[in-house]
């Protein structure tokens, strides 16, 4: 059925989205003529409606999925401002440490997320982790090699089912990325790719 979904409203680039319940949503991006977009989008099998316009258009924002009901959206364009995006609207977040524009985000757990290396006028290598139950931005260690475009997530140990902070990939000082760090006692350390393409 995957090849029924309809088509999305507009053609973008840099947009950012997830998971709220059963609903895609994706929020932001540049469009084909290069303006930026403030609108959110769900997406299901049958359709895409418009839910909301963001407070600013956001190009290169990055966002997690809070409270399994929230999409919270952050940065893009070199903003400092997050959004908290639903179904109903928009409501702003706390602003970022520093402008940034094609970062990474992770939700650590429900009381912890963090954010990861981007640009704002260089390639950043720096993190910083969020305490929701604070409402404050922590210093996180900074990254072996900056990084801007890149993805993160959680992965897990296979052998010792511990959890891990990955980022990988990219783009940083004029070359794409093929290294990934995984954060290991709150210092970064190189990862391993393992080539599965034959």
């Amino acid at each position: 059925m995957c090849n029924n979904w309809p088509d999305f409203p507009i053609s973008v680039l840099g947009a950012t989205g997830g998971l709220i319940g059963d609903t895609v949503i994706i929020c932001g991006g540049e469009d084909s003529n290069w303006n930026h977009v403030d609108e959110c989008y769900s997406l299901t099998s049958e359709k895409a409606t418009l839910v909301t316009h963001m407070s600013v258009a956001r190009y290169g924002a990055a966002s997690i999925v809070y409270n399994d009901n929230t999409l919270w959206v952050t940065g893009g364009a070199y903003h400092t401002s997050t959004e908290y995006v639903t179904m109903a609207g928009t409501m702003l977040g706390p602003d970022l440490p520093m402008a940034l524009d094609g970062h990474a985000m992770v939700a650590i757990n429900s009381a912890s997320s963090m954010v990861i290396g981007g640009f704002t006028n260089d390639f950043s290598a720096l993190t910083f982790f969020y305490d929701h139950n604070e409402g404050e931005w922590i210093n996180g260690p900074s990254l072996m090699q900056a990084r801007y475009s890149h993805a993160a997530g959680i992965v897990t140990d296979e052998v010792t089912d511990e959890h891990f902070v990955a980022a990988t990939g990219g783009f940083g000082y004029l070359r794409f990325l093929d290294s990934t760090e995984i954060l290991q006692d709150g210092e970064w350390v190189q990862g391993k790719i393992i080539n599965t393409i034959s």
